[in-house]
């Protein structure tokens, strides 16, 4: 009995990375990654994936995933596709978020949105973008939380519109496919109108509401996923999309090299705010209760946080006989591995008495803490703190 033999060559690579990690990818690991997503294909992309004789692999330690698809000769030196999509064929994958703490430590808006969610495409408009390095957001970057989101909407979509509507001028059209539906209901009420429409015809996607012709509303139809996702990612496998991002020539091939999709999360810019707590027993409280108060004046002038990065300084904002708050004079990223862009050695905060005099410069507490991650202050935006209690 013969064996069938099937050829798969790659089609696309998909990965997420994260300038917040050390590694880029996920927190330091010693066996297997733990990834903050979990980027699996929708139910539709299966079906079709099935259909094409796609193969979808995951690919932790890339942090992302890889399509293969099955294909049978070359032209040219490069792999001929057994199966070719048809046009408008989208592979679309749900991006699933893993770990919370990811909106504490990336640069994403602080409050949730339960009705948009990120939007991720390779119909993009970057000629210039390389092969190995295409980016799905908007721009180059990285992801954006206002640029980058999109209004999601599951099968019941409903709109509250500030006029009335006339009867059959209003319709919501699936963008990628044309079709169109119309409201199931229609209330016209003290000059406002309350639309209700039933997608569950439409595929995924990207759709549009318009009334009397003009554009009123854009959302994505989820379906009915089961959860929440954090996003999509859209993956056209049109022949009309630039060079650098096609996935599949017109005449079936797959040029070389293959593209590699990257969605790139920048870490957040806090501002370092320490403050320290001084009980009655701590030696620093004794020496400054010890003081007149101009001497206590000039010793708080000269008491401060002194870091081995020439960019990382600090200033003194408050203080009491109990309590001293230092906060950074520049936001600084969060990262899971702090290094001295002077030094190159790991970075030291250092709260230090006397400073400028040499005789009596001291060091009071050395090492001090990095900003944890789950501890921001979002109550003053646009400005944000990473907050560090100390206790002395």
């Amino acid at each position: 009995m013969e064996m069938a033999l099937f050829k798969y060559a790659e089609l696309a690579t998909v990965a997420v990375t994260n300038s917040y990690y050390a590694n880029g990818i996920c927190k330091k690991y010693h066996v297997a990654p733990l990834l903050d997503f979990e980027l699996v294909p929708t139910n539709e992309c299966a079906a079709l994936m099935k259909k094409l004789d796609f193969i979808f692999r995951s690919d932790d330690h890339g942090g992302g995933f890889m399509v293969l698809g099955r294909v049978s000769g070359t032209i040219g030196g490069d792999d001929l596709l057994r199966f070719p999509p048809k046009a408008g064929d989208i592979l679309t994958f749900w991006v699933k978020l893993k770990n919370p703490d990811l909106l504490n430590f990336d640069d994403l808006p602080t409050k949730s949105d339960f009705n948009t969610f990120y939007y991720f495409t390779n119909h993009r408009g970057d000629t210039l973008a390389p092969r190995n390095k295409l980016h799905l957001t908007s721009a180059s970057s990285g992801v954006s939380g206002t640029i980058d989101s999109m209004k999601r909407s599951a099968s019941t979509y409903r709109y509250h519109h500030t006029a009335e509507v006339a009867p059959g001028t209003a319709k919501v059209t699936h963008i990628h496919t044309g079709m169109e539906v119309t409201p199931d209901s229609l209330v016209n009420q003290m000059g406002h109108s309350d639309l209700l429409f039933n997608l569950n015809n439409l595929a995924l996607g990207t759709c549009q509401l318009t009334i009397s012709g003009s554009l009123k509303d854009e959302f994505y139809y989820i379906g009915n996923p089961g959860f929440k996702p954090f996003g999509v990612i859209e993956l056209l496998l049109s022949d009309t999309l630039l060079p650098n991002y096609r996935i599949v020539e017109s005449d079936r091939t797959l040029a070389k090299p293959r593209p590699v999709y990257s969605i790139l999360f920048n870490g957040r810019k806090t501002f370092w705010r320490y403050t320290i707590h001084l009980q009655s027993n701590s030696p620093l409280f004794r020496e400054m209760e010890a003081l007149l108060p101009a001497e206590k004046a000039d010793f708080l002038n000269k008491l401060n946080i002194i870091t081995n990065d020439a960019a990382i300084t600090f200033t003194r904002k408050s203080a009491t006989d109990t309590e001293i708050v230092f906060v950074s004079d520049s936001e600084q990223p969060l990262q899971e591995k702090y290094t001295s862009a002077t030094t190159h050695d790991h970075l030291s905060l250092t709260l230090t008495k006397y400073i400028g005099v040499l005789a009596k410069e001291a060091v009071v507490r050395s090492d001090l803490s990095y900003p944890p991650t789950e501890l921001i202050d979002a109550t003053s935006l646009p400005v944000i703190y990473s907050d560090i209690f100390l206790t002395l």
